[in-house]
């Protein structure tokens, strides 16, 4: 599914050039579980966001599901995004402004999808994760654990082929945590591939597959 080949990410400023990936080399499979780790700084989040198309590579090649996605314009980008990648991050990135439906809802809209549709979908996805009573509240009314858990439906409304998550349970009580975790091995078994940054290296041993990554390079597959 994924392929990268001598990936290089550097960052200028004023004074210097940053070298955040260095001759990055990683092949993932289909169905996949695999678990990024390393010291904070190390060039995870940055990988995870070239994956997504969030970001692009200063060097290398990349390619999804045999595209080259370096050479997608950024109409392109979008769309690659909004068909193939769920993320869920740290911070949950809800809209504030939105309700738990309206939010999951969101991404559908973007891809075009009718608003009955896009309404049935979302409650279908908050059912699926306990959160039936929750449709009219907004993030402000939801606990942390109810937040991933709407950020995660919402990262599965377009039934994406792979699910990024960036330190997922980074915000999260233990009890919590567990909880998102019990989610993705659920979605991972029923055949979904994903990519996790995590820093727990408890969390980590979920995973198929371990990758420690060390001053923008990974160290061990």
């Amino acid at each position: 599914m994924i392929k990268m080949q001598n990936i290089a990410k550097h960052f200028s400023n004023k004074n210097s050039e940053i070298a955040v990936l260095k001759d990055i080399n990683l092949e993932i499979q289909k169905g996949e579980f695999v678990a990024v780790t390393g010291p904070s700084g190390c060039g995870k989040s940055t990988l995870l966001n070239i994956i997504g198309g969030m970001d692009s590579q200063t060097a290398g090649d990349y390619f999804f599901n045999k595209v080259d996605v370096s050479k997608l314009n950024n109409k392109e980008l979008a769309k690659f995004r909004n068909q193939n990648i769920g993320f869920v991050f740290q911070a949950f990135h809800l809209a504030r402004e939105l309700n738990a439906a309206k939010n999951v809802a969101l991404p559908l809209g973007y891809a075009g999808m009718g608003s009955n549709e896009r309404r049935r979908r979302a409650k279908e996805l908050l059912d699926r994760f306990g959160l039936s009573n929750k449709y009219n509240f907004y993030p402000s009314e939801l606990s942390g654990g109810e937040m991933q858990r709407v950020a995660i439906a919402r990262a599965l409304a377009n039934s994406p082929s792979i699910l990024l998550a960036d330190e997922p349970t980074g915000n999260l009580d233990q009890e919590n945590g567990r909880l998102v975790m019990d989610i993705l091995c659920e979605l991972h078994k029923k055949g979904l591939t994903i990519i996790m940054v995590s820093h727990d290296q408890k969390l980590a041993a979920t995973a198929d597959r371990r990758i420690c990554m060390s001053d923008g390079k990974i160290i061990l597959l």
